[in-house]
């Protein structure tokens, strides 16, 4: 079963049009999980010839063809046989590029390889696959051989259950979405051969203009600018260089970011010894406790230490104060909000001044959140109804990147994301009416949790 919007046909048919109209080559298919056949027909007006449908491992493009516009669709997962093996380790010896790992990135390969020296390889890809936490597995080699002419996110994402009776059974049925598009040709074949464009889907059109996107400077981005970002080829991540808000900002400018402490780096401190009921049971020494909270201990959009106050959401961790200063361990003192670093959604909460009246003196984060410590420029709340608005998870969302489903954000991401940042009043009003809105929020919890009791009391005599 296969769904494909109208859009993202659209955007993929514009990409053949515009490598056919370049190189004027016909059109070849390598299409082992079965989308091509459903936009076919858009696809026709755009081949010289019709498309031939390629076995990307069992034959070789022939030695006088000047070459074809490959169209790829990649599998999730291939079990290789021990030919198959022994076939792409030649074939991408024959690219000057080591095996990917990744079997998005190998059928890139396959689909560069049939293309043959004047083509061009068309690869529908998840945006997964093009992380900068993934590129050891795959796209290193064909940055670093300057094979990529041009990353697409497309407008929709295409989705396919596959089931491939090759797969173990934990693979079968199984889910592939593809949300972008690589262009993938020899650099000799291409006017711009030391850049990468970058395409929205709000640009589409750049690409598929006569003249090429060789006119619009600010989406072509040097293969060295890529390379210093960690090989990540999302392309909302050079595409979002300029603010998305009229008033935007850099969080780098308005505040710090730190990372939380791993466990492991903990492991050799003294655990303060917590009772039943979860209260700090006083030390020999008066020690000051220092709470250790995850993401899970907290509740999106909240003051974490307003919850545990009531014994909502009481950490279950608490070190010495005296142990982690003698180790130079840096503890949360001041007014902070703490971001998950996996998502989504990206979880966020406030430490504010007044939490620290709360039994623990000080907080200690782990490394699966982000401690931010705003300016003067910035009011805490405000920041926390930022992450907690759908344009705040969509800024998020921007600068993550993953290797698997779960997408997560790096330090140097997140400090150069971009926040709105209205006049210090407006930011004033804006957290008022949220924290307004979250103590609503908690009532109507309130009032749900004595109607539940109250409920429960009908019965209770019939018991």
């Amino acid at each position: 079963m296969t769904t494909i919007e109208t859009n993202a046909i659209s955007a993929i048919a514009a990409c053949v049009e515009r490598a056919a109209r370049i190189s004027r080559l016909p059109l070849g298919v390598i299409d082992p999980v079965g989308i091509i056949a459903g936009i076919l027909p858009a696809l026709l007006p755009h081949a010289s010839e019709p498309p031939r449908f390629i076995e990307p491992f069992s034959e070789r493009p022939a030695s006088d063809s000047h070459g074809r516009i490959v169209l790829c669709v990649p599998p999730k997962q291939e079990m290789l046989s021990a030919d198959e093996e022994s076939a792409c380790r030649a074939i991408c010896a024959a690219l000057d590029i080591k095996p990917p790992r990744l079997t998005f990135w190998l059928f890139a390969a396959l689909a560069l390889y049939h293309a043959g020296p004047k083509g061009t390889a068309i690869v529908l890809m998840p945006q997964t696959s093009l992380s900068r936490s993934a590129w050891r597995m795959g796209q290193q080699d064909f940055v670093d051989h300057r094979l990529i002419e041009a990353v697409v996110a497309l407008p929709d994402t295409i989705s396919a259950v596959v089931d491939d009776p090759r797969q173990p059974s934990r693979h079968r049925p199984d889910t592939v979405a593809y949300d972008s598009l690589v262009m993938l040709n020899n650099a000799e074949n291409r006017a711009f051969a030391d850049r990468i464009a970058f395409i929205s889907p709000q640009e589409l059109d750049r690409l598929t203009q006569k003249k090429g996107p060789a006119h619009v400077d600010d989406a072509l981005i040097p293969y060295e600018s890529v390379v210093s970002n960690g090989y990540l080829l999302t392309p909302l991540r050079y595409r979002s260089s300029q603010p998305t808000f009229s008033n935007g900002v850099r969080l780098r400018e308005v505040a710090t970011v730190t990372r939380g402490v791993p466990k492991a780096r903990l492991r050799d401190f003294r655990l303060l010894t917590v009772s039943s009921l979860g209260s700090i049971e006083p030390t020999p020494d008066n020690d000051t406790p220092v709470a250790y909270l995850t993401s899970k201990d907290f509740e999106h959009g909240y003051d974490y230490c307003h919850l545990a106050s009531v014994n909502m959401h009481p950490t279950s961790s608490y070190f010495s104060a005296r142990d982690l200063k003698a180790a130079g361990v840096a503890l949360i003192t001041t007014d902070s909000i703490l971001l998950s670093r996996t998502g989504t959604p990206f979880k966020a909460c406030r430490l504010g001044c007044a939490s620290f009246a709360h039994p623990a003196g000080a907080y200690l984060i782990a490394d699966n959140l982000f401690c931010i410590q705003p300016g003067n420029l910035l009011i805490p709340e405000y920041l926390l109804a930022f992450f907690n608005s759908a344009p705040g998870q969509q800024a998020l969302c921007r600068v993550a990147s993953s290797a698997t489903t779960m997408q997560q954000i790096s330090p140097n991401d997140l400090r150069d994301m971009f926040i709105p940042l209205p006049p210090i009043e407006q930011q004033r009003d804006i957290a008022a009416r949220y924290l307004a809105q979250l103590n609503a929020i908690a009532d109507m919890k309130r009032k749900r949790t004595e109607f539940a009791a109250e409920r429960d009391q009908w019965f209770s005599n019939e018991v």
